[in-house]
C-alpha cells in the first residue's frame, strides 16, 4: 500500500502560492459545503461514482466564485469527472479543492491542477478511511455497544450511534477547515510526515488487537473431551486453557478466515458451522 500511496502523491505537482487577498469564501460558505457533503453517497453510480455528490457539495462555492456563466459551467463540468474515495475523507479534499478554486477565480490558472489534486488524493485517502474508520473505529465502537446490548442494556445502540456520529461530524468538519486553511501546505505536510503510511499501519495493528479481543469475548467454542491417565481424568479444555486461553475460538476464527479467502460465501459458512457444531455436540466433542 505504501508504494501506491507514494506514487499517487508524487503525481500531484503543485506550483501555486497561497494568497489571502480578496478572500471570498466565508465560514458560512464552508458550512453549506459541509452539510451538502453529507449526501455525497446519495447519487453514487458506476460511471462517475461520487462525482455528482462532490459537485453538489461544491455548488455553493462555484456559484459564488464564478458569476460568469461560462466559467461556472466549466467549473461544474470539471467536478463531474470520475471521483471515488472514502465518504468521510471527502472533507479535506473539498477543503483543498475550494482553496484552489478560489485561486483560480482570482486569475491564477490552476484548472488542470484541481483535477490532479482530486485524483492524487482520493486513492490514498480512501485507504486511510477504510482502514481507520471502517476497519478499526466501527468494529471497536460496535463491540463496545454490543457488550452493553448482550447484557440487556439499551445503552448499547445509544452509545454506538452517539459516539459514531460525534466522531463522524467532528472529524469531517475540522478536516474541511484544515483542508481549506492549509491549502497546498496539506500536501507538503503529508509528503514530509509520511502520515498516510503511519496511519494505515497503526490502524492495521489496532484493528488486529480489536479483533483479538472480540474473538476471545464472543466466540464460544469449548470441548467436552476427557483423557483418562491412570486414576485421573484430565479435561482437554482445561489443558488448552493452560496453554493459551481461548485457543479453540482463535483456531475456529482462523479456519473461517481461511474459508473466506477461498471464496466460500458467508451463507455457506453459517450453514456449515451449524452442521459441524450439531454433529460434534452429539458426540460430546463440543459442549
Amino acid at each position: 500500500m505504501s508504494e501506491d500511496i507514494k506514487r499517487d502523491l508524487e503525481e500531484v505537482n503543485i506550483d501555486v502560492n497561497d494568497s489571502e487577498e480578496n478572500v471570498k469564501i466565508t465560514r458560512n460558505d464552508l458550512k453549506r459545503v459541509f452539510w451538502r457533503s453529507l449526501f455525497e453517497m446519495a447519487s453514487i453510480n458506476y460511471e462517475r461514482f461520487q462525482a455528482l455528490g462532490f459537485l453538489h457539495a461544491m455548488t455553493p462555492v462555484i456559484k459564488k466564485l464564478y458569476p460568469d456563466e461560462e466559467r461556472k459551467r466549466r467549473a461544474m463540468k470539471r467536478h463531474l469527472e470520475m471521483y471515488n474515495s472514502h465518504p468521510w475523507m471527502i472533507e479535506p479534499i473539498l477543503g483543498v479543492t475550494i482553496a484552489l478554486e478560489e485561486q483560480n477565480a482570482k486569475g491564477i490558472e490552476v484548472e488542470d491542477t484541481i483535477n490532479n489534486i482530486k485524483v492524487g488524493l482520493m486513492g490514498p485517502f480512501a485507504g486511510i478511511g477504510d482502514s481507520l474508520f471502517w476497519g478499526t473505529l466501527r468494529p471497536l465502537l460496535a463491540g463496545i455497544g454490543a457488550s452493553f446490548a448482550l447484557q440487556g442494556s439499551i445503552l448499547g445502540p445509544i452509545i454506538f450511534l452517539i459516539s459514531w456520529n460525534i466522531i463522524n461530524f467532528g472529524f469531517r468538519w475540522y478536516s474541511l477547515l484544515y483542508g481549506y486553511n492549509a491549502g497546498m501546505r496539506m500536501l507538503k505536510d503529508i509528503k514530509e510526515s509520511n502520515i498516510i503510511q503511519k496511519v494505515a499501519e497503526g490502524s492495521a495493528v489496532l484493528g488486529l488487537m480489536v479483533l483479538g479481543v472480540l474473538v476471545a469475548q464472543w466466540v464460544n467454542v469449548k470441548t467436552g473431551l476427557q483423557l483418562t491417565v491412570g486414576d485421573k481424568i484430565l479435561k482437554v479444555q482445561e489443558l488448552l486453557n493452560g496453554i493459551m486461553p481461548s485457543m479453540l475460538p482463535l483456531i475456529t476464527t482462523f479456519v473461517l478466515v481461511w474459508f473466506l479467502r477461498k471464496r466460500v460465501t458467508p451463507n455457506k459458512l453459517i450453514v456449515g458451522i451449524f452442521a459441524v457444531a450439531l454433529v460434534l455436540s452429539l458426540f460430546k466433542i463440543l459442549v
